[in-house]
């Protein structure tokens, strides 16, 4: 264990106090800048949900995120690193009305992350070393003390309006500090450093969310990134762990789903992320979320 279970303690009751009055399964921006909370009551099946850049902390419950082969837990003692919008398939192991599932998460600030890395690197080099596993889009590590310290202490100003103006900016660039020191796979500094293949998949993904309408080729993206096709494929499933195609039509999809959810009909909102036939749209719609498009609004967000 890399904590005391007093500093997880304080941590659970703090995150508890945060979602005492948030309705089931939903999630809340807190007083602390980008800190989000959230409570869920369910247990669920394997789901198709799309993170976006994040940290994500489990104080109660278990999720579990699988992307093909590969399973990432989001439990209690672990922190789950999302930095690159990740499509994958997300599981409730542990819920109920008598313990809800509560987490805590906050968005990814890569500015701020360059930032500190840039004032690490006047001391001594931070750059991950050549033993360093391949890059990946998402890691999950064990919480440590030096996290949750400081994770405690930014919580604590969620009551306190003037700690939160004075102090909220520093604690924030101390959490990002551990993170980068505890980044035992290197992603975070090789995505910042421009080291690797992380920048170049970046771009190609950046590439996808930009322009759903548009018919997505492996070759147009790899000669955007200067790759091979054949290397871009290799650099893309290792660090997003899925093959670029299956990747854009999961992103397309689920920004349809948010399309139907917010009015538009199956037709619009297939057109919206580059479907011309609505038939075909309905078919790969039903097959990915296991319900149709006019079944949507019916479900639970998840």
């Amino acid at each position: 264990m890399s904590y005391s279970e007093d500093n997880l303690n304080e941590f659970t009751d703090r995150v508890k106090r945060l979602v005492a009055d948030l309705p089931n399964n939903q999630f809340r921006q807190t007083p602390i800048k980008d800190i989000l909370v959230y409570k869920g009551t369910d247990c669920t099946h394997k789901r198709p949900a799309v993170y976006e850049p994040a940290i994500i902390i489990m104080a109660q419950g278990k999720k579990r995120g699988t992307i093909g082969e590969q399973s990432f837990d989001i439990s209690v003692g672990r922190y789950v690193s999302v930095f690159l919008p990740i499509a994958w398939e997300v599981e409730v192991l542990e819920a109920s009305e008598e313990k809800p599932l509560i987490m805590s998460g906050f968005k990814i600030d890569l500015e701020r992350i360059a930032n500190i890395l840039m004032r690490m690197d006047r001391v001594s080099s931070s750059k991950p070393d050549s033993e360093t596993p391949p890059p990946s889009g998402v890691y999950s590590e064990p919480l440590t003390d030096p996290i949750l310290d400081t994770l405690n202490r930014l919580l604590r100003t969620a009551d306190n309006p003037l700690e939160r103006e004075v102090l909220g900016e520093s604690l924030l660039d101390e959490l990002y500090f551990r993170l980068i020191c505890n980044d035992h796979s290197g992603s975070l500094q090789q995505l910042l450093h421009h080291r690797g293949q992380i920048p170049q998949i970046s771009k190609a993904i950046g590439h996808i969310h930009n322009n759903l309408d548009e018919v997505v080729s492996v070759n147009n993206l790899a000669g955007m990134v200067n790759m091979s096709p054949s290397g871009f494929r290799k650099a893309f499933r290792d660090v997003m762990h899925m093959p670029p195609l299956q990747y854009a039509k999961s992103i397309k999809l689920d920004r349809a789903q948010i399309f139907i959810r917010q009015g538009l009909n199956a037709s619009e909102a297939g057109f919206k992320v580059g479907y011309n036939s609505p038939a075909q749209f309905s078919r790969e719609y039903k097959r990915h979320f296991g319900f149709s498009p006019s079944e949507t609004n019916l479900q639970h967000a998840f």
